[in-house]
């Protein structure tokens, strides 16, 4: 597998940014090159900023999808900031795709995910870089992308397409009803393929022309012409407009719809132009809608896929495929239906990426291949055959894992709430700083009233009416200008200049009225004034006086203006608007401060549950140690003390120990971890003080021998010069140097002095035969080892046990450092027992331990830090020296 491919089936967070920088990268530098060789990839850009620059609203102009879009970048303040709306839409499509990469985990090793992803990025990049319609639908899929897979997401999604509908573009309520069959049918369809899948468009696509002929009583395919009536798109080369075949109705509606839906998934009438844009458009759409019916042939038929990805795969190829029969109706030439199907894109990346996955795991194809590296001089004995490992130990409970992906985002929001509320802070102090810095402005308004001389009929009045409102965007226009600003500048002797005083000159008018507003705003209210004033009674000058020059007759009987509001001192300033201000400060801060703990939350690969040790190890969670202050500040417990939420842990540890692998049943087991901190000394302590208390014999052997713990937790005073070190160096024998300690049944081996080598004595033969030495006289040898990822030495340890079990802290051990632990030890044919998981939160149910430990009145009602704090130490004795020899049991372990 190549690096690239690793990177990408690897690190989705990667992958995403990776694709993210493309497309911003595209849009920001190779769109304006595309603009300027083609300028028809800026037509719709062009008129959604005449809109915006138009004296009347949006809403006025009631241009359907063009003014909603005009009103959301107003809205935003990037009327007149072209680079922040490209930058908006590439950001937005970026989103959105790398929103499926991390939904779908990965994008496998295939090229096609690959291939398509690009292709996204690419699109995005050429078509959403400006002022774009496409901008809403990424918001929109965005929102269905992270929508869970069960019915209420499928509600949301339905109510998310109808929002489009009803607010945006009217066929997205069609696309809805036909994501609702396709979502039927994709569910309960049995032996899929592509043939039944086309065949399953071609259906759908005659009964969605057949019902719109039916509602609508005109042919299916006449929206694409009564959208797109100009002679340019009629004659277009690339476009659809045209009929295939002339048919009468309703059969040649919906047979010309039926056959532009086919031609987008195989476009021969795009291949056959010999066009290189159009072949190249012509290859990308063969190559995405390919992908997609491919996905929907596989819905049903990829066998071993998980409900979950079952239905997100369905969900990924429903609503594209319900959006290619929509654009057979609508789309009125291939580079639009490009640019169209663009934020779906990200649906189509996912659905193939889903595709692949489970379509190489159902074919039997073997996983990627593992390059193993080895140590350098590590010595692994004795290598074990491989067991055969029962699993009977008690269950745990288990967490309540969820797939619902805006809750795992909500559950970032809850654990990193503080960095929302700083982002809300933070923002909200801005907007106010921000506004006190600002200069007041004071805006004036004069209203001036466009009319024309009647000669007394009705019909020359409406005529002139009519023709006063259509002067009045001119009249707007005119006082936007440079040559008004002159005028104003010379009758107030202002000492500016003319385009400073223009700049301080706006004009607004509304449609089907014939009042025309001039605003003027200054940093002085008088002047504000005084300027409004001006320029009201300059234009209506400028008005006459061109009027007058472009008459023959010097009478003309174009419509005038006239005085009808003069301007009045403001008495408060129009900006900063410091409320609004600090408002959108808090608005722009919250959306910030969610932004970065969701980004934190996704980056934060901290292990939090026992499932995800579970999904890493692939051993069950044998023990849960909660966090206390006792085994903070003293490492151990008597067991023998008052009764403890953590020492039933252990005994718990104890019990499921017993369980594991009962066919195999091991004696001699090494405790370790992947990282220091971890907790594993004081796991391996206590597991062996546990046992003890059961009446077991135990020797805990101390063979961390870089940072020996075990000799410091325990009670007493054991001799640690001499101990398992020295052993392994030949000076005496491993029975030389077990010490008996306070408590009954468990013998300590410290680490001894530090060698200069611990990983050759650890990974020696000695070191071998002197666990077995141990094993015979003890009913459990426990193993205090290195952790595995710093050095080897944990590693070697556990080659030689019987079994290992492996710590994991809350909150502290991550994914890879698990992974690459587990890693480790499979290398050495380790035998892994099971996990357990350290310092957990404590559970607030588990605060009070009566119940189960008393009955009645005797029941003991001690919360957990009363109980740890009444716990006495374990008894403490005088030394025991250094043993000559272990003290001779009542029988062998064999005989027992």
């Amino acid at each position: 597998m190549s690096r690239g491919k690793r990177v990408a089936a690897s690190s989705p967070l990667v992958t995403a940014v990776f694709l993210g920088f493309i497309t911003v990268c595209m849009g920001m530098l190779v769109r304006p090159e595309f603009v300027s060789a083609y300028p028809i990839f800026d037509n719709d850009a062009g008129f959604i900023r005449s809109i915006m620059s138009s004296p009347f609203t949006a809403e006025d102009l009631g241009l359907g999808s063009f003014s909603v879009i005009a009103n959301f970048y107003e809205s935003l303040g990037l009327a007149d900031s072209t680079t922040g709306a490209g930058l908006l839409g590439t950001l937005i499509g970026s989103i959105a795709l790398g929103a499926v990469v991390y939904r779908v985990k990965e994008l496998n090793t295939t090229h096609a995910p690959l291939i398509l992803a690009a292709i996204a990025a690419l699109a995005t990049g050429v078509f959403q870089a400006t002022y774009t319609k496409e901008v809403l639908i990424s918001l929109g899929m965005i929102v269905i992308i992270l929508l869970p897979v069960n019915l209420l997401g499928e509600i949301l999604v339905l109510a998310t397409m109808c929002v489009l509908g009803a607010q945006y573009r009217s066929y997205w309520l069609i696309i809805a009803g036909l994501y609702v069959v396709l979502r039927i049918l994709l569910a309960h369809r049995r032996r899929a393929s592509i043939g039944r899948t086309v065949w399953l468009i071609i259906a759908l696509s005659v009964l969605t022309g057949l019902a719109l002929w039916v509602t609508q009583g005109v042919p299916a395919d006449n929206f694409r012409s009564v959208v797109n009536d100009s002679a340019e798109r009629q004659f277009n080369t690339g476009s659809l407009i045209s009929r295939f075949f002339d048919a009468p109705e309703p059969l040649g509606g919906v047979l010309n719809t039926t056959l532009t839906s086919l031609f987008f998934i195989i476009p021969l009438p795009m291949l056959l132009k010999l066009s290189p844009y159009y072949l190249a458009i012509g290859i990308i759409f063969l190559f995405v809608w390919i992908n997609v019916v491919w996905a929907a042939s596989s819905v049903s038929r990829t066998t071993d896929i998980p409900p979950k990805d079952a239905r997100l795969l369905a969900r990924y190829t429903a609503l594209p495929l319900a959006f290619l029969i929509v654009q057979g109706l609508f789309e009125p030439d291939w580079g639009s239906a490009l640019r169209h199907v663009t934020p779906l894109m990200p649906l189509v990346v996912g659905a193939a990426a889903l595709t692949a996955r489970y379509r190489r795991a159902s074919t039997g194809d073997p996983p990627p291949m593992t390059v193993n590296s080895t140590h350098n001089n590590i010595h692994v004995p004795n290598p074990r055959p491989t067991r055969t490992r029962t699993m009977a130990a008690r269950p745990l409970p288990a967490d309540t894992g969820s797939d619902n992906v805006v809750g795992t985002y909500l559950s970032y929001l809850r654990k990193l709430y503080w960095i929302v509320i700083i982002g809300l802070v933070a923002g909200l102090l801005v907007g106010w700083g921000a506004s006190s810095l600002m200069t007041k402005q004071y805006t004036a308004t004069a209203q001036l009233y466009v009319g024309t001389a009647s000669t007394g009929g009705s019909g020359d009045a409406y005529q002139g009416a009519l023709l006063a409102q259509k002067q009045v965007g001119s009249y707007a226009e005119m006082a936007d200008g440079r040559a008004l600003a002159q005028r104003v500048v010379d009758e107030l002797n202002l000492d500016m200049t003319a385009d400073e005083v223009a700049g301080m000159i706006s004009a607004g008018a509304h449609k089907d009225t014939v009042i025309l507003d001039i605003h003027a705003t200054s940093a002085d209210a008088k002047q504000a004034q005084a300027i409004a004033n001006s320029a009201s009674a300059q234009l209506t000058f400028m008005v006459d006086d061109l009027n007058t020059r472009t008459s023959p007759t010097g009478e003309s009987s174009a419509p005038r203006l006239a005085e009808l509001n003069a301007a009045d001192v403001p008495s408060s300033p129009s900006s900063p608007n410091t409320g609004m201000n600090i408002v959108l400060g808090g608005i722009i801060g919250l959306i910030l401060g969610i932004l970065v703990a969701v980004t934190r939350g996704m980056t934060d690969n901290r292990i939090r549950t026992h499932d995800k040790i579970e999904e890493i190890a692939q051993v069950p969670s044998v023990g849960i140690v909660s966090s206390t202050r006792l085994l903070e500040e003293s490492h151990v417990i008597d067991f023998r003390g008052a009764p403890t939420p953590v020492a039933e842990q252990f005994r718990e540890l104890r019990t499921n120990l017993r369980f594991l692998d009962v066919d195999n049943a091991p004696s001699i087991i090494a405790v370790t971890s992947g990282m220091l901190g971890e907790g594993k000394s004081t796991v391996a302590t206590n597991l062996a003080l546990a046992l003890a208390d059961d009446g077991e014999r135990v020797c805990l052997v101390d063979a961390d021998l870089r940072r020996p713990c075990v000799a410091t937790y325990l009670p007493g005073e054991l001799q640690g010069a001499v101990g398992l070190s020295t052993a392994l160096s030949g000076e005496v024998d491993i029975e030389d140097v077990v010490q008996e300690t306070a408590v009954d049944g468990l013998a300590v081996v410290t680490a001894g002095a530090q060698p200069p080598n611990p990983s050759e004595l650890l990974g020696s033969k000695r070191f071998r035969a002197a666990l077995e030495k141990l094993d015979a006289h003890f009913d459990y040898v426990i193993v205090d080892a290195s952790p595995v990822l710093p050095v080897t030495d944990g590693a070697l340890v556990a080659a030689t046990a019987d079994g290992v079990l492996l710590v994991v802290r809350h909150a502290s051990s991550t994914t890879d450092q698990l992974t690459s632990t587990t890693g480790n030890l499979g290398k050495v044919d380790a035998h892994l027992l099971g996990t357990i998981f350290t310092l957990t939160p404590s559970s607030k149910k588990s605060s009070s331990y009566g119940y189960g430990y008393g009955y009645g009145e005797a029941a003991v009602t001690h919360t957990a830090d009363t109980a740890e704090a009444a716990t006495t130490q374990v008894p403490v004795q005088s030394p025991v020296p250094v043993h000559t020899h272990v003290a001779e049991p009542d029988a062998t372990k064999e005989d027992r």
